[in-house]
């Protein structure tokens, strides 16, 4: 199969505790060590929707926004996953993103540890809520796609947000 992505080498892809399948470490990952570079199909807002209405749902479900009106998809046609749309949410991440594509070990990430970010570094464009069940003892319960807008959050995660994230954070922070 033909990937657009990359991962680490010292990962692979499990079944996971907190929703179907995720991301592990089979080895030692160190802090700042490149986990995965996002890679797939650069898609409009408009053929996003029109992908998902044509009967690929999991196109939207996963699609990155990486500029307003912009989406990073796996496959235009659906067809597939890829290793990097796997990766779940926690309210205690141990990777965060740098740039638009790539994430990174926010600390040391040991063998059989589930390599998890907050969907708060990535998720600003889309409206959704979801309840979280990654277990941690800080879980905020209901994950919303308007999380990127809390001050604590923008303090924990400092450096971390996605560039389009951190732009929408600048913006905002202007109005105030």
């Amino acid at each position: 199969m033909l990937r657009h992505s990359y991962l680490i080498k010292k990962a692979k892809i499990a079944k996971s505790p907190i929703s179907g399948r995720g991301v592990f470490a089979k080895e030692l990952i160190k802090k700042g060590e490149i986990i995965a570079v996002w890679g797939g199909d650069i898609v409009t807002e408009k053929e996003l929707k029109s992908l998902s209405r044509k009967g690929f749902p999991a196109v939207y479900h996963y699609a990155t926004q990486i500029a307003e009106g912009f989406y990073l998809i796996s496959d235009r046609r659906g067809k597939f996953l890829e290793d990097d749309d796997y990766f779940n949410h926690s309210c205690q991440p141990n990777a965060g993103i740098k740039g638009h594509l790539v994430m990174v070990a926010m600390r040391d990430i040991k063998p059989g540890e589930e390599i998890t970010y907050d969907y708060a570094m990535t998720d600003a464009g889309f409206k959704y809520s979801f309840k979280c069940s990654c277990g941690m003892n800080n879980c905020r319960k209901i994950i919303t796609s308007y999380d990127w807008k809390k001050k604590y959050l923008q303090r924990k995660y400092r450096n971390f947000f996605s560039w389009f994230v951190e732009e929408k954070i600048k913006k905002l922070r202007r109005r105030r």
